[in-house]
């Protein structure tokens, strides 16, 4: 389940309306192009998406929906039945707002006048479109290249221009909310994904979440998201504060584990280096679907003060050491009790599910957790390059 799903309300409220005049509540009226008889829905953001009203667009393209909650609320209003053309609106009782657009390619076209709200909506939506296009064309690169003789260089190229787009996204979200704080638009910014990437992963973007989510609380209080959200973050602190140490910003509790070998090592062992502390199994495919990709960063950073301590969960000797070998890991640190989830070091950080990681600064701080995907080699880039 997503971020955004776990912090939005459960509410049960479905009307339908076709009413043309504002009366109590809000109304959302407008034009699309290309939507003939076509239904149009309000749905209130939440983890089951209710229906708030429907309507069905008229001839000339005209249609109108309403609704009346007690706070601010954010919305989906979605062309057809299928979640491929929707835009997201900010909507209180206060608000009368109109949409034009064009149903076939709704994102894009759509104009939303009487809300200043939603303006700030649309430019966080367009911004993550942006973003999205330029990923698609170093995507088309890579393709347009795959019978180049040098292909680490265009691989290499690839990884350059694909971090720099996700760190400026990143900066640019920032920038967004630091100016829109109390806004829908900053709960919706703090949401955004590349991909399946979440750009300010709530887990190393923390003091974001919280700033979003104090701002909220002061402007919306009885917002069923501002309620979420307000949940999600008191039960994140709840857990940091159950796990002590092991959290971002505090120190890498030590431990010490046998190696292939047979001899131990010491996490400390590694001060002085950066440290991706990286809890896998050979039976586990999600971390060998990953290894590839911390092999890459591995080999693009291991001359920067860079390395990777795996902390294998396997049961046998055996499994553990043909998968290293399969997928080509032996140029880093290796260790393992063999016990399974009974494994020390992943009780001592709490470990419930792998692949799962700790980026760890040269002093012994644990600077981010999890970092996968696209999403370590932005953060190794920001520290190393």
């Amino acid at each position: 389940m997503s971020i955004i799903a776990v912090v939005f309300a459960f509410f049960s409220l479905a009307s339908c309306s076709n009413a043309t005049q504002k009366t109590d509540g809000f109304l959302v009226k407008g034009k699309l192009e290309n939507a003939d008889n076509k239904t149009v829905y309000l749905k209130l953001v939440s983890s089951q998406w209710e229906t708030i009203d429907s309507a069905i667009v008229d001839k000339d393209g005209s249609f109108s929906l309403s609704g009346n909650r007690a706070s601010e609320e954010l919305y989906l209003f979605q062309v057809g039945s299928k979640f491929d053309q929707f835009v997201y609106l900010a909507l209180n009782n206060t608000d009368e707002i109109t949409i034009n657009a064009d149903a076939t390619n709704l994102l894009k076209t759509y104009t939303v006048e009487g809300s200043e709200e939603n303006k700030l909506i649309k430019e966080v939506i367009l911004d993550n479109i942006n973003a999205m296009e330029q990923l698609n064309d170093v995507d088309l690169f890579y393709q347009q290249n795959r019978q180049v003789a040098n292909q680490d260089s265009i691989k290499n190229i690839c990884i350059d221009r694909a971090t720099k787009i996700y760190n400026d996204a990143k900066e640019q979200l920032k920038q967004f909310i630091d100016g829109h704080l109390g806004t829908m638009a900053s709960l919706l910014a703090v949401n955004q994904r590349i991909g399946r990437d979440m750009i300010l992963p709530i887990t190393d973007e923390f003091d974001y979440w919280e700033k979003v989510s104090i701002a909220l609380d002061k402007k919306y209080p009885t917002s069923s998201q501002t309620l979420n959200l307000k949940e999600t973050i008191e039960k994140i602190k709840q857990q940091q504060k159950a796990r002590g140490a092991v959290r971002i910003g505090g120190e890498a509790p030590d431990f010490e584990v046998p190696q292939l070998d047979g001899t131990n090592i010491k996490l400390s062992d590694l001060r002085g280096k950066y440290v991706l502390l990286d809890f896998w199994a050979s039976w586990c495919r999600p971390c060998r679907g990953e290894n590839p990709n911390v092999l890459q960063n591995y080999k693009a950073y291991k001359n920067k003060n860079f390395t990777v301590f795996q902390v294998s969960l396997d049961k046998t000797k055996e499994a553990w050491e043909e998968a290293i070998k399969a997928d080509g890991l032996g140029d880093w640190y290796h260790a393992s009790d063999l016990k399974f989830w009974q494994c020390a070091p992943a009780q001592l950080y709490n470990v419930r599910s792998i692949p799962s990681n700790f980026l760890i600064s040269p002093e012994g701080k644990i600077i981010a957790v999890n970092l996968r995907g696209s999403a370590l080699k932005a953060k190794l880039s920001e520290l190393l390059d």
